[in-house]
């Protein structure tokens, strides 16, 4: 207890903020337990999803500075990004305070459907392997058996891509399109951990905009899930956003990938067209969808990667925000760049989920194939 105390007051910026904090999260967090157990009989669904972000912030920022504490003792530390950007070791396994902001928030709402409840399962063994490979580095081989175990676990519920055909052969390369789909999103979200507050700071944004099209779509469990998401990134980023006092880990950045594309699968994002059901996830997720194919395909062409595992392990700085701070932004406008990348983006989605002719759509598209052309410009001229 001593040394945790120690471990504060050698952080003299970060308690006062932390004290600022933890007030005003306590305040929040216990009005909105109050309003939702004594007012959830008029209270609008709105009020119900902010309540349930609330207690994911809340419980984010109290587990954060306690994770910080253990990941410095048991020195899970990333000493390379540290030395690549010249800051103090940084503590990883902030995955922890997103995987219980987000199962608790869940487990609080109480009203789990089977897809809720294979989706916090499958999260858990993603979380559990990937907070293990933080501390002691596991195979790329067991890692994906982990993937694929998760992906088994969800899709035996009946979150599976519906485009294919109901026969053998549909549901089998269905089956394959689902398990490519979350181990795609799972790692990409992995690649994009690579600057302070921008894989939580994508993850919120992506979220937010699942919960606005399923909020329209009267999507219940699915705005739960993505308000959990929401509200522990937010509280997250009290202490990842640059000059980050943690990193989301493997752990993090996996679990909450996996959450993004079981939303993806989760949600039914049109009634109009199996086009705009198929283009809005990806739309959402495309900052990283484009960052994962982008640099695979370079890869490849350049011949640094020659197997899946090679694909896995290998790390580099030829991301897109690796690129932009080539080009001479700072980290924090890089990231925040590509946070204004992902809400053009999630617009976009917006704006196909709602139109009623084809006409806005295709002005949504080509904005969108401009933005896209623009980013590739820019992974083009920031390579070094």
């Amino acid at each position: 207890m001593i040394k945790f105390l120690n471990h504060f007051k050698e952080q003299k910026g970060v308690v006062l903020n932390l004290v600022y904090i933890m007030f005003f999260a306590v305040f929040v967090g216990i009005l909105s337990l109050y309003i939702k157990t004594r007012y959830d009989h008029w209270i609008s669904p709105l009020a119900n999803y902010g309540v349930l972000s609330l207690l994911a912030a809340f419980i984010s920022i109290i587990f954060t500075p306690v994770i910080i504490y253990f990941a410095n003792n048991v020195k899970a530390i990333d000493q390379t990004r540290s030395k690549r950007y010249q800051k103090i070791p940084t503590p990883l396994l902030g995955g922890i305070s997103i995987y219980f902001a987000v199962v608790l928030t869940l487990l609080f709402h109480r009203s789990l459907d089977p897809q809720l409840l294979s989706i916090i399962i499958g999260g858990t063994i993603i979380f559990v392997i990937g907070t293990i490979d933080d501390i002691y580095p596991l195979s790329s081989t067991l890692r994906l058996f982990s993937q694929l175990a998760a992906s088994i676990i969800i899709m035996s519920s009946g979150l599976i891509v519906s485009f294919m055909p109901n026969n053998l052969i549909g549901n089998i390369i269905a089956c394959l399109i689902t398990f490519i789909w979350i181990l795609g999103i799972i790692n990409a979200t992995n690649f994009f951990d690579g600057a302070d507050g921008l894989a939580a700071g994508v993850s919120g944004i992506a979220a937010l905009f699942f919960f606005i099209i399923a909020l329209h779509l009267e999507q219940r469990g699915l705005c739960v899930l993505a308000a959990a998401v929401i509200g522990a990134c937010i509280g997250f980023l009290f202490f990842n956003f640059k000059p980050a006092k943690i990193y989301l880990g493997d752990g993090g950045s996996t679990f909450l990938g996996f959450c993004l594309a079981s939303i993806a699968l989760y949600g039914g994002w049109s009634s109009r067209t199996a086009f705009a059901a198929l283009g809005i996830p990806v739309l959402i997720l495309s900052p990283l969808i484009f960052d994962m194919i982008y640099i695979t395909i370079a890869r490849i062409y350049n011949k640094k990667v020659r197997s899946f595992r090679q694909w896995l392990d290998y790390t580099a700085r030829d991301h897109l925000h690796h690129r932009l701070i080539n080009m001479g932004f700072k980290e924090k406008y890089a990231v925040l760049w590509i946070y204004l990348f992902g809400s053009a983006m999630g617009m976009s989605a917006l704006g196909i989920e709602h139109a009623k002719m084809s006409y806005p759509i295709v002005l949504e598209l080509l904005t969108t194939m401009i933005i896209f052309i623009s980013v590739s410009i820019i992974m083009i001229t920031g390579k070094k």
